[in-house]
């Protein structure tokens, strides 16, 4: 007898325990509509208040309508979970180095008087990451030579300029020489472009 009551007892409980956990969770994700634009508004105002204690979080609001069942949560774990959201980041996709140096050749051609020539141009390029932009960029250069690919004539380096465009993404340079063929001397100045990619690769 005492067994059977206890069994009912306790199956009592646990009916009540259910109903009672279910009925939180429904009253949870069923909010009326007045609720949830009163909850929008104050999820804003906590995106908001963020945003500027915390410049660099450059935090968003998802559109209203674009807000899933599970998303509608009080303010309270709202703030929380962008709070959280602040402190997160994400791993880079590609592996860079903090610095490194990187050689890169691109031959161009030259006309000297009728003949056609190729210039091997290589310049070696120090690259840098930078964390605020997640990408690697130009830093230095530290060499730029160039050679005759074409064995019709003498081709002598006389120096280069460099100027960094595109925010370090670009290197504009101009190397200067001259090329000796059949007795006679020609001046020039060979314009070039090297880029860096995110990940550091010249090209």
């Amino acid at each position: 007898m005492k067994n059977a009551l206890l069994s009912t007892a306790l199956g009592a409980v646990l009916t009540v325990s259910l109903v009672n956990g279910a009925s939180a969770e429904s009253k949870e994700n069923s909010l009326t509509q007045n609720q949830k634009n009163k909850y929008y508004k104050q999820y804003s105002v906590i995106i908001d208040t963020i945003n500027k204690d915390h410049p660099e979080a450059d935090l968003e609001l998802v559109t209203k309508k674009d807000f899933k069942k599970s998303d509608w949560v009080t303010p309270k774990s709202f703030k929380r979970i962008a709070e959280d959201r602040v402190g997160l980041e994400f791993e880079p996709s590609f592996n860079v180095s903090a610095k490194a140096a990187v050689s890169k050749s691109k031959t161009k051609t030259i006309n000297a008087q009728g003949t056609s020539v190729g210039i091997a141009i290589t310049g070696l390029f120090d690259t840098a990451l930078r964390e605020s932009a997640g990408r690697q960029f130009f830093s230095d250069v530290n060499s730029v030579t160039s050679k005759d690919t074409s064995s019709k004539g003498k081709w002598t380096q006389s120096g280069y300029s460099t100027v960094m465009i595109d925010g370090g993404r670009t290197y504009d340079i101009s190397v200067g020489g001259k090329f000796s063929s059949n007795g006679v001397i020609s001046t020039h100045n060979i314009p070039v472009e090297f880029y860096c990619s995110e990940t550091g690769v010249v090209s």
